[in-house]
């Protein structure tokens, strides 16, 4: 009888020395070479993958898989936001528990087995509505139940990354009233037309593009859910690892911007022939930059910390008045990252430019990409504007602030 594969080593040392070793490979492959490079790199480690086998620990998935997408972000930030869909996804569907619907329990488990089996990297198209003119055409997939348990899904959606490499695509749709959850084989599917690149400039290999769903035919075993309840439930706690774990491609630029500033303080000298990297003033802003980073790097652990305890206590099936205010702060922190977060890596990135010089803006100076490429951190959903909205309303209400968190972290 033959032995089970033995699992893959997934410790820290071994998946931050296999981010390096992608950011590496990605590094140094001609540019239009660097998707193959990075995806056929990624394929063959563990960092992918990782949601299947932390399943029960979703505070050390938060950390390794932060720390390795931090890292591969230094070679190419769009191709790490692209795989950040992939993993937050995956790492969502793996790690929520839901004892009260054990058959979305079982189909969500055979679906993290099937992506760990086939090594599989999934898509998502985009949740929910997006702001649109008031004459513009509704843009979302209605899905309509057949007598064989099945549906039929036709319609549109504004957005899916690393859409062409992707195996399998995650995707919602209407079921009459109710929004509905389903996935799908992306390889070799004609019902599905992906349309042109929406981001050509430096944010292309995110490979994003909307997509028409032309009468899809989806077997019983591809839905998810076709209740609100379930589907909002799975997608806010998706939304708030997207929040928390996107920051770290865009953190990871900056961090390569600082690299930047590093290497050209020590070949840079003075009138004097004193380096740049020993002239007081230029410590000083610098180590402003570098611990601006690093700040920043300490607050995202936190989410980590909130997301497992909130998946302890629903498998422990606690008290249902302490679940939802951790779900809450669960929302809250995810957002308070991604804002600050993104809003750092812009301010980052500026001030490593202004360190360096016009230099910087030549246009194979890795600086040059990087302005362009932070800019769309803070435009990621949840909005800056909207999470500025929602923390003023919870301010200025009627009852007396603290601002703490006072489930979640405590």
């Amino acid at each position: 009888m033959s032995r089970a594969a033995a699992p893959p080593a997934i410790d820290r040392d071994t998946i931050r020395a296999q981010a390096r070793e992608i950011a590496e490979k990605t590094e140094a492959a001609p540019q239009d070479k660097k998707s193959r490079t990075f995806f056929d790199a990624v394929r063959a480690s563990s960092i992918p993958y990782l949601p299947c086998f932390l399943q029960e620990d979703a505070g050390e998935l938060f950390v390794r898989s932060y720390e390795a997408f931090y890292l591969m972000a230094r070679a190419s930030v769009p191709l790490a936001v692209g795989l950040t869909m992939h993993q937050y996804n995956l790492a969502a569907l793996a790690t929520l528990p839901v004892p009260s619907v054990p058959e979305f329990e079982r189909r969500r488990q055979m679906l993290v087995d099937t992506i760990r089996r086939y090594r599989s990297l999934m898509a998502i198209s985009s949740f929910g509505e997006n702001i649109k003119h008031k004459d513009e055409a509704f843009r979302n997939v209605v899905a309509v139940p057949q007598s064989d348990g099945g549906f039929v899904c036709s319609g549109s959606k504004g957005f899916q990354s690393i859409a062409s490499e992707a195996d399998i695509l995650l995707f919602s749709g209407f079921v009459g009233d109710e929004m509905g959850m389903f996935y799908v084989n992306l390889k070799n599917q004609p019902a599905i037309e992906l349309g042109p690149s929406l981001f050509p400039g430096a944010m292309a290999l995110t490979d994003t593009r909307p997509v028409q769903f032309n009468n899809l035919r989806l077997k019983s075993r591809n839905v998810l859910s076709i209740s609100d309840d379930l589907t909002d439930h799975v997608s806010f706690y998706a939304t708030a690892w997207f929040e928390a774990l996107v920051t770290a491609a865009y953190l990871g630029g900056a961090c390569r911007a600082l690299e930047e500033v590093r290497k050209f303080a020590n070949s840079v000298h003075t009138d004097d022939d004193e380096p740049l990297a020993e002239v007081d003033g230029f410590l000083v802003d610098s180590g402003r930059l570098s611990l601006e980073l690093r700040s920043q790097l300490v607050m995202a652990r936190s989410f980590g910390l909130c997301c497992d305890r909130y998946c302890r206590l629903v498998r422990a099936q606690g008290d249902p008045e302490e679940i939802d205010r951790v779900a809450n702060d669960l929302m809250d922190c995810g957002s308070l990252i991604k804002y600050s977060a993104t809003r750092a890596a812009c301010h980052i990135v500026s001030g490593a430019r202004n360190l360096i010089g016009t230099r910087s803006m030549g246009p194979h100076h890795p600086i040059a990409a990087l302005s362009e490429q932070v800019l769309f951190g803070p435009m990621h959903p949840t909005i800056s504007a909207r999470i500025e909205r929602s923390f003023g309303a919870d301010m200025l209400s009627n009852e007396p602030y603290t601002g703490m968190f006072a489930w979640a972290l405590s």
